[in-house]
């Protein structure tokens, strides 16, 4: 989906020379808002990646850099102890799943965060906690179950 008010305000970002240090900044709340989901389910983070492992496999919420700086993308994965996806009728096919797999209509993925919204608008992030929370956890959950 083509947000014009987001193009407008990611190139007033690229002529701000604080945008760097608020971009961290914007980082920094990303990772704290999912830690707190994430690290009271049993997940650990590792540089970008929250995982948590079990006899069935490995689960993990990724934070996926976009290589020109503007975004994040919640990337999830799921491998098994011989490193494959799991053979799962839930499972969407491939390897990543992003936050717009939990839904049947085409929608823009809630998981894909603009750091310039987070940094007007925190409250962006809540879809996604809600999504992990409600949805994502439950469903690691069930294929940790597996085994």
């Amino acid at each position: 989906m083509d947000d014009p008010d987001l193009s407008a305000r990611k190139h007033l970002a690229a002529n701000d020379p604080a945008f760097p240090a608020r971009r961290e900044e914007a980082w920094g709340r990303i990772v704290s808002t999912l830690s707190g989901v994430l690290t009271p389910a049993g997940y650990t983070l590792v540089k970008t990646t929250w995982s948590r492992s079990s006899s069935a496999g490995k689960s993990a919420v990724h934070l996926q850099r976009d290589r020109y700086g503007w975004d994040v993308r919640i990337v999830l994965r799921f491998v098994t102890p011989s490193g494959e996806v799991p053979d799962h009728p839930d499972w969407p096919g491939g390897e990543d799943v992003t936050l717009a797999d939990f839904f049947e209509a085409d929608v823009s993925d809630p998981g894909t965060l603009a750091f310039v919204d987070v940094l007007e608008r925190p409250e962006c992030l809540d879809l996604a906690v809600e999504i992990l929370r409600e949805q994502v956890l439950p469903w690691f959950e069930a294929l940790h179950a597996e085994a």
